[in-house]
C-alpha cells in the first residue's frame, strides 16, 4: 500500500503553540519541508489572544503544560469558536496519564501525542485528519 503524502490546501497555515523552543521549531522544520506555512505561539495566553484576531489554520499542535494559560483552556478557547471548531488539533505534551489523555479527548481534541515522539508518527496522524 502507497503512503499517502500530505498535500498542502491554499490554507496551510498550522499553529504550534509549544513554551519549548526546541521543539517547536523541530516541528516547524518538518512542517515547512512539507510545504506548510507555520506560526508558533510561545504560551496559552497568546494562543488566546490570537484566536481571537485571526482566521482559522489548517491544523492546531497544542501542549498542554505551558505558561499563563495550560493547552485545556487553550482547547476549550479553539471548540467554543465557530470558526475553529473543526480545526484539528494534536495535544503533544509530556503528560502519560490517562487522566489527561480522557481530559483532552472529551474537551474536544482530535489526537493525542506523547512526548518523545516519533516524527514519522506525528507526521502520519497529522496526514489522518487532513484529508
Amino acid at each position: 500500500m502507497a503512503k499517502r503524502k500530505i498535500v498542502p490546501r491554499p490554507s496551510n497555515l498550522v499553529f504550534i503553540v509549544e513554551d519549548d523552543q526546541t521543539i517547536a521549531r523541530l516541528l516547524r522544520h518538518w512542517l515547512v519541508q512539507r510545504g506548510f506555512e507555520v506560526e508558533i505561539l510561545p504560551d496559552g495566553r497568546v494562543a488566546i489572544e490570537t484566536l481571537a484576531t485571526v482566521k482559522p489554520p489548517r491544523m492546531v499542535f497544542l501542549d498542554i503544560m505551558m505558561p499563563f494559560a495550560d493547552g485545556f483552556e487553550v482547547l476549550s478557547n479553539i471548540r467554543s469558536k465557530k470558526d475553529w471548531s473543526k480545526v484539528p488539533v494534536i495535544m503533544i505534551t509530556s503528560r502519560s496519564s490517562e487522566d489527561s489523555i480522557v481530559r483532552a479527548f472529551e474537551a474536544g481534541a482530535n489526537d493525542y501525542v506523547t512526548k518523545p515522539f516519533k516524527p514519522g508518527e506525528l507526521m502520519v496522524r497529522m496526514n489522518r485528519l487532513l484529508v
